[in-house]
């Protein structure tokens, strides 16, 4: 816009040059007019009244010269071209003057001779020249600036509307990509809102919405199956609590994988949320059995100390369940149905074990009642959870299995050990872990029984752990297991009051015991009395 209004200014410029050449053409005929010879037809014009009004033109004629060159010439500051254009006007004047006199004598031009008039127009005409000779310089000037603005015009339109053709295709592409960008964030918040972060897989709510989709499938053609199968790890738990909540995930993401893989070909799979997993598959009743083989192979791991396992509730649809909700209630009280018997079979192999144990040594079996007794009451009452109450009672129950590869001499010796019976007494507890560990059902219990021996001062067996490394229910049966033998008659010692036993066991409490553990223990010793005294 400003260039165009630079291009408008030249030209009106140059129409204000031109007006003016106009008034230096009509200054130059004002004094001709003056002579009646040159107005025969104009009878209503009375000689002095024309000579007025010839007068005022010619006055009126050099302002506005005089005005116009000031204007053309400020916007340029060129002083020159008008200092000449004013002095040519100045001297101009006594010739317009002379010949206004000549025009307006008796007789006019006539009377004043040819040679007389020609003199005073020639030098008036020269006088003037000037003043055109100006007004041609800057009409020159003018149409250059016009030239050269009208050029700038011509560029900056291109360039504004190049500009322009950058801008809208820059928005153009910035919104084609925004929409891709947007689509994209769509795509992934509905991915993340139907996929579990951890695994990978589809959550429950993938799950749920799927399952209604291949409901409605397997409804409209007839005869077609799906089988939903839900998977419940077990020992999870402990696995979690042992070695800490990122190795939990580690194992999670390495098991969902797992399952991933081993159903791919007829499957999708599912974690619905902290250690279960789901299965949904199109496949014929005769393959199914395999199918769930491999998915149970696939969930299940295990290493020193640990091992986890799977149980399993599956339903087929629609032949069993109508509707998702059904499908999910059904499978799920399957899978709880089956691990209740798993964990029967779990109670099996501990009685089995346990009869062993008694078949060797009755007073041991019921030793070892005894330390699970009080060990489930110190576990309550240091606010252990339910689940690892159990977990402590049954390790507890079976932390002296492995004395059933101890020769009896040795354990029913009178006397003090010699170093080679507390070399065969060292072995018990690695031996009762790998007995534990040959059943799944028992294999959670496999590292309190291992470290029950361990001190806290890190001068205890088999592995030399102290302080914290020491899993908190190996050092609840610790304390329990010393209790008990301090109060039970044994072969080489009668048996100790309740008082002094504690006093014992604080007595070696932060070296061999853990103070925490015998302080519970004096709790629950004292809580028992009090019930005893009351009933």
């Amino acid at each position: 816009m400003l260039l165009i209004q630079r291009v408008d200014s030249s030209r009106r410029a140059q129409l204000a040059i031109g007006s003016l050449t106009q008034t230096v053409k009509h200054l130059e005929g004002a004094p001709f007019s003056a002579d009646p010879a040159f107005n025969p037809d104009d009878p209503y014009i009375a000689k002095r009244e024309l000579a007025r009004t010839v007068t005022r033109e010619i006055r009126a004629d050099e302002a506005t010269l005089s005005r116009g060159l000031s204007r053309a010439s400020q916007p340029r500051g060129d002083a020159s071209v008008l200092g000449a254009a004013r002095a040519s006007l100045a001297d101009a004047r006594p010739a317009v003057m002379r010949v206004y006199k000549l025009a307006t004598q008796p007789g006019g031009f006539a009377a004043a001779g040819v040679t007389k008039a020609a003199l005073a127009q020639n030098e008036l005409v020269q006088h003037l020249g000037g003043v055109v000779s100006a007004l041609k310089q800057l009409d020159r000037a003018d149409s250059a600036s016009a030239q050269q603005a009208r050029r700038q015009a011509e560029a900056g339109t291109a360039i504004a509307l190049l500009l322009l053709l950058v801008v809208f295709g820059y928005f153009y592409f910035r919104s084609v990509r925004l929409a891709r960008e947007n689509e994209e964030l769509l795509g992934l918040s509905r991915e993340e809102a139907s996929t579990d972060v951890l695994t990978g897989l589809g959550n429950r709510r993938a799950l749920t919405n799927e399952l209604v989709e291949a409901l409605s499938r397997a409804q409209a053609s007839q005869g077609h199956e799906l089988l939903v199968a839900i998977f419940d790890l077990d020992g999870f738990k402990q696995y979690n609590d042992t070695f800490g909540h990122a190795a939990g995930d580690a194992l999670l993401a390495r098991l969902g994988t797992r399952l991933s893989v081993a159903v791919k070909r007829s499957g999708t799979t599912y974690r619905m949320g902290g250690d279960e997993f789901c299965v949904l598959a199109a496949c014929a009743t005769d393959s199914a059995e395999s199918l769930l083989d491999r998915a149970l192979a696939a969930l299940s791991d295990r290493g020193e100390g640990w091992e986890i396992s799977c149980s399993l509730g599956a339903v087929w649809i629609p032949s069993e369940a109508t509707n998702s909700s059904e499908a999910l209630q059904i499978a799920d009280a399957r899978m709880y149905a089956n691990k209740a018997s798993r964990s029967s079979t779990g109670r099996q192999i501990t009685d089995v074990l346990l009869q062993v144990l008694n078949e060797q040594d009755h007073g041991m079996n019921t030793h070892g009642d005894h330390v699970a007794d009080l060990s489930c009451d110190l576990g309550r009452m240091l606010h252990q959870s339910d689940q690892e109450v159990q977990r402590i009672r049954l390790a507890a129950t079976l932390h002296d299995i492995g004395k059933t590869a101890i020769p009896k001499s040795v354990l029913n010796k009178p006397g003090p050990l010699d170093e080679q019976d507390w070399e065969f007494m060292h072995r018990h507890t690695l031996i009762g872990e790998r007995i534990v560990l040959a059943a799944p059902a028992l294999a959670s219990t496999a590292p309190l029984i291992r470290s029950s021996h361990e001190r806290l001062d890190g001068k205890g067996y088999p592995d030399g752990l102290a302080g914290d490394e020491i899993p908190l229910g190996s050092r609840i049966i610790a304390v329990c297991d010393a209790f008990d033998a301090i109060t039970s008659d044994r072969a080489y010692r009668r048996a100790d009051t309740v008082d002094a036993a504690l006093e014992e066991l604080e007595r070696c409490g932060g070296a061999q015991f853990d103070p925490e553990v015998v302080g519970a223990l004096r709790k629950v010793v004292v809580s028992k009395k009090l019930a005893a005294a009351i009933t």
